[in-house]
């Protein structure tokens, strides 16, 4: 990747933070996609059009799988994974924890990510290889083992909500840590592990657009992935994984939550 490419990058995600900083705090108009809790509003819409205009300019040839206008497929071995607002429901509500979240695929393996918090104004950007960093100042996973002191962040599907969240949630409060986190912002999640805020995020089959970038800064922050059968991640779009500060916390968690799967696909 050259130094243009990620400043591209970069700057895509800005355009879109930008949008949505115009849109925050208003009255805004859901509409239901999926499901009741599955919208998209106004200001999704205009982040994701402002940073398509930029990236269809800058990368031409790339493919797009964009969460709301879908995929575009120009035969690329790249691909670019936008999110253009991560957190809808917290952005409706006024809860200022959401973020952009851009990723770019070469085959199926993430090579670089941004993440950007517009109210923070927190940039996270990794390349495959090369490290993370916040703002341009490395980061990194923090150290801590002790499962008493560890807080672990957990993010689900919609539909899992109802018939998977309750009992896993019971299993993770009811263990020996610190405290669980529902955020309901799995990119910025994935950066509050990076930059050593947090220990843990659990990921239990969200859309690839939620995790595509924070995935990768994370994993280049030095955190440790494994699947929820325990087996070390090798599939970047692989859905449902745990991915933690080290490969201790990893075990500990899958102890809790590895007896919920059996006859989960």
């Amino acid at each position: 990747m050259t130094k243009k490419d990620k400043e591209n990058l970069i700057k895509a995600a800005w355009a879109g933070g930008e949008v949505l900083k115009k849109f925050f705090g208003k009255t805004l108009h859901p509409k239901e996609k999926s499901t009741l809790w599955d919208f998209q509003t106004e200001a999704d819409l205009g982040s994701e059009k402002t940073i398509l205009k930029i990236l269809k300019a800058k990368f031409p040839k790339y493919n797009i799988n964009s969460e709301e206008a879908g995929k575009i497929d120009n035969k690329s071995e790249y691909t670019l994974v936008i999110d253009p607002l991560d957190g809808t429901n917290n952005f409706v509500l006024g809860i200022p924890n959401f973020s952009v979240s851009i990723a770019l695929f070469y085959k199926n393996k993430a090579v670089a990510g941004v993440i950007y918090q517009p109210i923070l104004n927190q940039t996270y950007f990794a390349e495959k290889g090369a490290g993370a960093f916040l703002n341009n100042t490395k980061i990194r996973v923090n150290n801590i083992a002790n499962e008493k002191k560890i807080t672990i962040a957990y993010n689900c599907h919609y539909q899992t909500q109802r018939s998977h969240l309750s009992k896993t949630m019971s299993n993770l409060i009811n263990s020996n840590h610190k405290r669980i986190l529902l955020g309901w912002s799995p990119a910025y999640e994935y950066c509050l592990l990076a930059s050593g805020k947090i220990e843990s995020v659990v990921t239990d089959d969200i859309e690839i657009h939620d995790y595509a970038a924070g995935k990768l800064i994370a994993q280049e922050a030095g955190a440790k992935i494994i699947d929820l059968t325990g087996k070390k991640e090798t599939d970047h779009s692989n859905s449902k994984f745990i991915i933690s500060n080290n490969d201790k916390i990893n075990k500990y968690i899958l102890k809790i939550i590895k007896p919920l799967q059996k006859g989960r696909k």
